[in-house]
């Protein structure tokens, strides 16, 4: 045994002092990273902290029967890359996209509406809302999520965050698939969030539900944490640093270039060879599903696109949680979903199906607090809350576009039936002049 060891110490001491020689390289570069990444989180965190919060209440008329396309609008509106425009801004400043969270919320099945943000976009949410909902009323209201104190003693919650089933370019079912861009007459209509609504609605005393999507205008940019840093893995990357920033400055959209690979792949598998064996003098036959699949890709990459992150959680007082509550919330978006494009899928949820996977039973309970501190900040794409790491699930975001979000987040007609979803009565004649800045 002591012969083994002294031969690994001899072969391994050569290593090593190759590596110690070699500090003066390596180290500097090693602890410019460590600072970089502290400095990035740092700034960040402090220009968030800056920003104050505001949580708007959404009230509707019962005469609202707008096309899921007028949200769309709306939300396209939303859309904005400042804060982040240039290296200043983002790696001295900290400064960081907007963020939005679209929130349909049941408190004992009262079915209610928020958008939360911050103060500085408070103006452009009215405008944008009240151009295609002249009628709707939007109030600033206190943070229904502060008045629910998660006591482990006293309450439960079943939490779960989702993805998408498919990658990334596929669009999900949206409303004009289920025809709601020709904005039929209410007895046809099949709104897709109806069934939403009637879970939302259908909770009794003691029992919440909330739903939340977390969006951000998309554009492409480095994923990992770090910023420009993130990229150095070696002593040539070090030296190549400048280079490096030029290209990530002109980096081009690579959701839009995956949708583009999505849809030459299906082509190039029908194409037919002319006679001379050329494919590309061929003609192309496309079955039914292709063409629908091309069409929706092609529909999908015009529209402007979101970051987004989606989580809902099921609270309750422990002597009326209702573990079926479970299976409900993890299927509340199964209506969005097709074989052939796209759909959501549960990424994790607060709970183990194997006794092994928790032996002590301390995981859970950590899973459990982290998602519920989550939904509360409305915290997805910055730390503390991007990819964390709790056994279980690593967070990750997914695009979709405005299409795809208004049918997911938009105000029912009459078709939606919910007696618990509250419609205010007055109809207002236009929107206030004196909209606060």
């Amino acid at each position: 045994m002591f012969e083994t060891l002294t031969e690994v110490f001899s072969m391994t001491a050569p290593v090593v002092r190759i590596i110690l020689l070699l500090s003066p390289i390596w180290l500097p570069v090693l602890l410019l990273r460590l600072w970089w990444s502290s400095w990035v989180k740092y700034r960040r965190t402090h220009f968030i902290a800056s920003k104050e919060p505001v949580l708007l209440e959404i009230r509707i008329p019962k005469e609202t029967n707008k096309s899921p396309l007028a949200m769309e609008l709306a939300l396209s509106g939303f859309y904005s890359t400042s804060g982040e425009g240039t290296l200043k801004d983002k790696y001295v400043k900290g400064g960081v996209r907007a963020w939005y969270s679209l929130e349909l919320v049941s408190i004992e099945g009262q079915v209610k509406f928020f958008i939360w943000t911050w103060r500085d976009n408070l103006k452009n949410i009215q405008n944008n809302l009240y151009a295609q909902y002249p009628t709707v009323e939007i109030i600033e209201v206190p943070d229904y999520t502060l008045a629910f104190l998660f006591d482990p003693d006293r309450a439960d919650i079943y939490a779960a965050e989702f993805a998408l089933a498919k990658p990334d370019p596929y669009p999900i079912k949206t409303y004009i698939d289920y025809g709601l861009d020709r904005d039929p007459k209410e007895e046809f209509k099949i709104d897709p969030i109806t069934p939403v609504l009637e879970y939302l609605g259908g909770l009794g005393k003691g029992e919440q539900a909330w739903i939340q999507i977390v969006i951000r205008a998309h554009k492409d940019e480095d994923k990992k944490e770090g910023g420009m840093f993130a990229g150095i893995k070696s002593v040539e990357d070090f030296f190549e640093f400048i280079p490096k920033v030029q290209a990530q400055l002109k980096t081009t959209d690579k959701w839009k270039d995956d949708v583009q690979k999505e849809i030459d792949s299906i082509v190039k598998k029908r194409k037919i060879k002319d006679k001379d064996g050329d494919e590309d003098g061929g003609k192309v036959t496309l079955t039914m599903f292709e063409k629908d699949i091309v069409t929706a890709l092609e529909r999908s990459i015009s529209k402007t696109p979101f970051d987004v992150g989606i989580r809902a959680i099921y609270l309750a007082e422990k002597d009326v949680f209702n573990p079926s509550h479970k299976g409900a919330l993890n299927g509340v978006l199964a209506q969005y979903g097709t074989q052939h494009l796209n759909g959501f899928k549960r990424m994790a949820g607060t709970s183990f199906d194997y006794w092994y996977e928790d032996p002590l039973g301390t995981k859970l309970p950590k899973m459990k607090r982290e998602i519920f501190e989550a939904y509360r900040e409305r915290g997805w794409f910055h730390s503390p809350y991007k990819n964390k790491h709790i056994p279980g699930w690593r967070r990750i975001s997914f695009v979709l576009n405005a299409e795809e979000l208004a049918t997911v987040f938009h105000f029912p007609g009459g078709v939606a039936q919910t007696p618990t979803f509250g419609r205010i009565e007055s109809r207002k004649g236009e929107p206030p002049t004196n909209l606060p800045f």
